[in-house]
């Protein structure tokens, strides 16, 4: 039982927690300040609002052959509304049932509604897909339950190190960028934060953490030096991306430095990855040296290659089956072009690909010795415990 009592958070932690929060209030007053008011396309007639399906009143289904076996055609449905300008009134909808837009609909359903109500015009209504609110609540809430019966109070840390940095990624970077801010300076200003807020939050002030935050500023500058490299060689940039056309009428109206934003997308992508190799070898290594206080430096630094070639192997390929899966469908698209080898290796979106992958990867391989280097000489030097 004494395992799972709870003990009030130490001071560094009360600092750390606090620190976070007028951070976040310093973001919230910096979003007010400066409103991501540029749109594209002016949605102002269009809503999305919940409704629940009463009765399927008629429906014309014909089933697709095998493999997929699904259903085609249309159903006549009466919805009432839970909310927006039409909430409690029922409402008949023709569903149509397409090979790119499926969502097959029963009486008791919860849907999200497309309502679009222009000016001097009869609003058009149609079922935009299922209501997946309940079921993301219920997913997100599996994982943090795990994350803190398993994690504990490293757990709880765990939790509000990443609902920060979902905070300072949603609230901080991506509206810096879109009003134009340099988005290099941007992304190192938020990658700082993270890796100050995750490690200082998890294992406090203690030299295992000041080595993991050092050497993952320095996986961080190796990740940019990368970066400058391989996009010189390959002639990339921003303008090669997907959506760069959407993306250029932004820029034409905020000021959004497209050529800069892919450095972005690789900078973060490699972050997390760091800050596990980091943290982990500077971890064990402050162990050896509590159990075996006559370690010597060297033997530090040997110990820590050791083990940082031992995790290389498994991070580096999580690293790139991680963007491999990502990039599945597109694969199986561009195979169905019929393109060809050379053509498929000097894409830009393999081109892109490459170096989200391979920068990532490279900088987690050259952390290990980084960190081994400054584990030696920040541990070697006293034996008390920090």
């Amino acid at each position: 039982m004494n395992r799972w009592k709870i003990r009030p958070p130490s001071k560094a932690s009360i600092v750390v927690l606090l620190s976070m929060v007028v951070v976040a209030v310093l973001v919230v007053v910096f979003h007010a300040q400066n409103p991501m008011s540029y749109e594209i396309y002016s949605s102002e007639s269009i809503h999305y609002d919940k409704g629940t399906v009463t009765a399927v009143t008629a429906q014309s289904l014909e089933q697709e052959p095998p493999p997929s076996n699904r259903l085609l055609g249309t159903q006549t449905v009466e919805i009432q509304m839970k909310n927006g300008q039409y909430k409690g009134r029922i409402i008949t909808i023709e569903n149509v049932l397409s090979t790119t837009h499926n969502i097959q609909v029963k009486a008791g359903q919860s849907v999200i509604v497309k309502v679009d109500s222009p000016e001097n015009a009869e609003p058009y209504f149609s079922i935009y897909n299922y209501d997946r609110t309940i079921g993301i609540i219920a997913i997100a809430l599996l994982f943090f339950l795990l994350l803190v019966v398993v994690g504990r109070r490293k757990g709880i840390k765990s939790l509000l190190g990443l609902a920060f940095t979902l905070f300072l990624v949603v609230g901080l970077l991506l509206p810096m960028i879109y009003q134009g801010y340099s988005p290099i300076l941007s992304s190192l200003l938020v990658a700082v934060l993270v890796t100050l807020a995750a490690m200082l939050l998890l294992n406090g002030p203690s030299k295992k953490t000041l080595v993991a935050i050092l050497s993952t500023g320095a996986g961080l500058m190796i990740s940019a030096a990368l970066y400058g490299l391989f996009t010189a060689i390959l002639h990339l940039s921003g303008y090669q991306m997907e959506q760069v056309e959407d993306l250029l009428l932004v820029s034409q109206n905020t000021g959004l430095q497209l050529g800069q934003v892919l450095f972005v997308g690789v900078l973060i992508s490699s972050l997390g990855a760091v800050m596990d190799m980091t943290m982990s070898i500077a971890s064990s290594l402050y162990e050896i040296k509590q159990v075996s206080p006559q370690v010597t430096k060297g033997q530090l630094m040997k110990s820590g290659m050791v083990i940082g070639q031992d995790m290389i192997g498994t991070m580096c390929e999580t690293l790139i089956l991680a963007f491999v899966g990502t990039a599945l469908t597109t694969m199986l698209v561009l195979v169905s072009y019929g393109i060809q080898f050379d053509q498929l290796l000097s894409s830009d979106y393999i081109a892109i690909e490459l170096i989200h992958a391979v920068t990532g990867s490279m900088a987690v391989v050259l952390s290990v010795p980084t960190t081994a280097l400054l584990s030696g000489i920040f541990f070697a030097q006293s034996s008390s415990k920090t």
